[in-house]
């Protein structure tokens, strides 16, 4: 008798259904090419940043400027997301990118000036508002059925790829001369837009336009009607907040303090990275029963990393337990976001993306910036400790919400 964790098949090979579909393959090109051209210009304009003698505290007010962009605007990106053709978003904005990273150019060479950086970041922080919820909701009206869990791990690895390729070639450019990064980063989001351009719009239910927050409250219902994904969007701040911001802030001191040098921090990171790739590797072979019990124990997974931020008794054990733990976060998100593509409704779904966006990483500031005074406060022994405490209890105890365990199912029907 098969348990809930099992799986219905294993196939002899892996599943790249998704690749058979001409307009996943232009998808997932363009997604390299958005996730490559923001490495590459984050890591031109910190460069330039410095070059023009800022310090830590100028690139950190316009690294910022990205992020307060991208939160603020994150809601009505996706209500517009629902209310526009989706390629029509994402070519326009991935335009509104290339335009942000050239514009520096003609002005840096004469007059450098970190405000014109920062706008050009908030200007990409902005776009991104958009393109996040518009590019889910087309990736979920390309795929077929049997196509989505094999669509996603491959997006998931595409962005791997452009998140760890883009600071290579950025920093590499960057040691010829300013504009290089920039000029490419530019290029690069032109490449994105044209690939975007080229996708079918897929099919998608009009509805009657309302005011933005009428719409925006549309969403939060359509959440609310599933008792799972409620579950999931309440959860996901108190994981993101309590559990991941702490280690993630922690991660370096004790790099430092224990270790005796940083090296023991990017190299974890760099192992919690490949264990997500290989988690999006394993995805296109493995297909739960059960996604949602299989999708809570994974993200448990991650007690590993503040445990053996305090416990590890030798640096290749952390190294190991950030690579478990980077498979298990991978799992558990990948298979949320299948759920979502087949669950809510296709005019809801930038809207859905924009609130489960929001629910996790848009507050990943708000804890890290929490982490200093909880430490200061109550050591970081106790702080550690109660994020591997959390984690390890709630994500079981959510397995009681209805529909939790199949993520599938509403409170009642209803027509849009």
């Amino acid at each position: 008798m098969a348990t809930a964790g099992t799986v219905r098949s294993i196939p002899s090979k892996f599943e790249l259904a998704a690749l058979r579909n001409p307009g996943f393959r232009l998808l997932a090109l363009a997604q390299i090419g958005f996730v490559l051209g923001e490495q590459i210009l984050v890591v031109a304009v910190t460069v330039s940043v410095l070059n023009t003698g800022g310090d830590a505290s100028a690139v950190g007010f316009v690294l910022a400027a990205k992020g307060v962009a991208s939160l603020g605007l994150l809601l009505v990106g996706g209500v517009w997301s629902d209310r526009l053709p989706r390629r029509r978003i994402l070519t326009t904005m991935l335009a509104v990118d290339a335009v942000a990273a050239i514009v520096p150019v003609f002005v840096l060479v004469h007059h450098p000036s970190v405000w014109l950086l920062a706008v050009a970041l908030f200007a990409v922080g902005a776009a991104e508002s958009f393109i996040r919820p518009a590019f889910n909701a087309m990736l979920a009206g390309t795929l077929m059925e049997d196509q989505r869990v094999s669509g996603r791990a491959l997006v998931n690895i595409c962005t791997r790829v452009g998140v760890i390729a883009g600071p290579v070639i950025g920093t590499l450019l960057a040691s010829g001369g300013d504009v290089l990064p920039f000029v490419l980063a530019g290029i690069v989001f032109a490449g994105g837009a044209a690939a975007f351009r080229r996708v079918g719009e897929p099919p998608w239910t009009p509805v009657r336009r309302r005011s933005l927050a009428a719409e925006a409250v549309m969403g939060f219902a359509e959440a609310g009607r599933r008792p799972w994904l409620t579950a999931l969007l309440l959860f996901s701040p108190i994981s993101l907040m309590f559990v991941i911001a702490p280690s993630q802030v922690l991660l370096p001191v004790l790099s430092r303090d224990t270790f005796g040098s940083y090296a023991a921090y990017g190299t974890a990171l760099a192992f919690y990275g490949a264990g997500g790739l290989i988690s999006s590797i394993v995805m296109m072979a493995w297909q739960p029963r059960r996604p949602g019990t299989v999708a809570m124990w994974s993200m448990s997974l991650y007690a590993l990393v503040p445990l053996a931020l305090l416990y590890a008794p030798s640096i290749w054990v952390l190294f190991c337990c950030y690579l478990v733990a980077g498979f298990g976060v991978e799992t558990y998100a990948l298979l949320w976001d299948v759920a979502m593509y087949r669950e809510v409704p296709d005019h809801l779904i930038g809207r859905i993306t924009s609130l489960a966006w929001l629910s996790t990483f848009g507050l990943m500031p708000f804890g890290q910036a929490l982490t200093g005074p909880l430490t200061n406060l109550l050591g970081d022994d106790v702080v550690l400790l109660g994020a591997a405490g959390l984690v390890l209890a709630i994500p079981p105890c959510l397995l009681l919400v209805r529909g939790m365990a199949q993520l599938r199912g509403t409170r009642s029907s209803s027509r849009p």
